[in-house]
């Protein structure tokens, strides 16, 4: 679907005679992917799906539905009617807004001619070459190399539109071996057979030296986290705690906050070449840069149209991407300039612990080490973490170049180089 179908479309689904305000969203997805494991592929997979969700409200009333059909016009037409009939028995809601009713720019930062042009039969020839490396290195693989063809269209009663294209690329590899695991990935709006045998071969160096993992003793240390780690932990944090209205209710870290974050700037941006993203939201709100941090100085925080509203300041929109500045120090420089320390892959299973403090808690995963002397000496026996997001920003030594990293909203992190970072109990032996 391009633009001008899209808008004829939804221009269309407005004209249905409808007795309030109506929102409607179209999401379409081509999703082509290949599966591996045990050295093997063991699938092959095409998805298209287009959904069309439609909003309703009736004065302090709302509420949606969503359906798999676009040609349907009756079908279209009965759905706007159990919509309303259903928004009429909905209780009152103090905080429903009108439709924004904007039509921002959309200049599809965030797509690739050379994904629009992949087919699954190169996506698989790809994946059988990681396969053949694992297979030459007697290592076992598993992962998943995918990609999504998207557009995202919007409009509403007011007069709002807003259609994107974009692309997103996943190919992440686990390296398996008897006594360890190890793990890398690329991530981006494009992928080539050439980025997906350099992650592979990352995956399979870091298993082969994570075999045998050796006690380290839970305690405060130094550490070094490699960008996936940083994101795994920096999007929990902007999710949990960079939100206007919870500071003001008292519910959040940043309540009658006054401290500075380490040095490092924090900002969303779609047009960032690193990480781009789609220039609008769910309800077609324009999203341009938004800084949230500047050299460790709050900025701002995420603000609904009604908090907004309410207390007489601009909204600031929930971004489609995260990018954390760094100093473009290599991962080995970082590494070199350790006496003692940890270095860590990637967190999972991380969970918030104290919404006052930004406190988590996790676990790291496929790829821990001990640092001595500015050397990798040794894997170690994966460990259990408790920190606030906050202390390590505050305790940041020095950091690498921002990469893109997987998870949403699409990130871009760099290596960080963190002290005193609070290991609390073993996970594995």
């Amino acid at each position: 679907m391009d633009r001008q179908q899209a808008e004829a479309l939804i221009a269309g689904i407005l004209e249905i005679p409808h007795p309030g305000e109506l929102q409607v969203s179209i999401h379409g997805v081509n999703r082509l992917g290949t599966r591996f494991n045990d050295c093997a592929i063991s699938q092959n997979a095409l998805r298209n799906q287009v959904t069309l969700t439609l909003g309703g409200r009736l004065e302090q009333k709302q509420t949606s539905l969503t359906i798999n059909t676009l040609n349907d016009r009756d079908a279209i037409r009965g759905a706007i009617e159990q919509l309303f009939a259903t928004c009429a028995h909905m209780p009152d809601d103090d905080e429903t807004m009108p439709a924004p009713g904007e039509r921002p720019e959309c200049p599809e930062h965030a797509f690739s001619e050379d994904s629009e042009a992949l087919e699954i039969e190169t996506v698989g020839a790809w994946t059988a070459k990681a396969c053949e490396a694992g297979r030459r290195a007697g290592i076992d693989l598993a992962g998943l190399l995918s990609l999504g063809r998207l557009y995202t269209a919007y409009g509403d009663s007011n007069g709002g539109f807003a259609f994107e294209r974009s692309h997103r690329c996943d190919f992440h590899v686990t390296a398996s071996g008897s006594r360890g695991s190890g793990w890398a990935e690329h991530q981006g709006v494009s992928v080539d057979q050439q980025q997906v045998l350099a992650a592979t071969e990352r995956a399979i160096d870091k298993c082969a030296r994570a075999q045998n993992p050796q006690v380290f003793q839970p305690r405060p240390t130094t550490v070094v986290l490699e960008p996936q780690a940083v994101g795994d932990l920096m999007s929990s944090a902007f999710w949990y705690g960079f939100d206007q209205r919870a500071a003001d209710e008292g519910r959040s870290a940043f309540t009658g906050f006054d401290r500075r974050l380490g040095s490092l700037s924090l900002y969303s941006d779609p047009a960032d070449p690193l990480a781009p993203s789609n220039s609008f939201n769910g309800d077609g709100q324009a999203l341009g840069r938004a800084l949230w941090l500047d050299k460790g100085e709050l900025q701002q925080l995420r603000t609904s149209r009604y908090w907004a509203e309410r207390n007489g300041i601009a909204p600031k929109p929930v971004p489609n991407n995260l990018i954390l500045e760094g100093r473009g120090r290599p991962l080995e420089e970082l590494i070199a300039a350790t006496g003692d320390g940890v270095l860590v892959t990637r967190f999972w299973y991380i969970r918030s612990t104290d919404a006052r403090t930004l406190g988590f808690t996790g676990m790291t995963r496929d790829g821990t080490f001990r640092i001595e002397n500015g050397e990798i000496t040794g894997p170690l026996v994966e460990m259990r973490w408790n920190e606030s997001a906050l202390r390590v920003l505050e305790n940041v030594v020095d950091s690498g170049r921002p990469t893109v990293t997987g998870g949403f909203p699409s990130m871009a992190m760099p290596a960080l180089k963190v002290e005193d970072f609070h290991f609390s109990s073993l996970s594995g032996r």
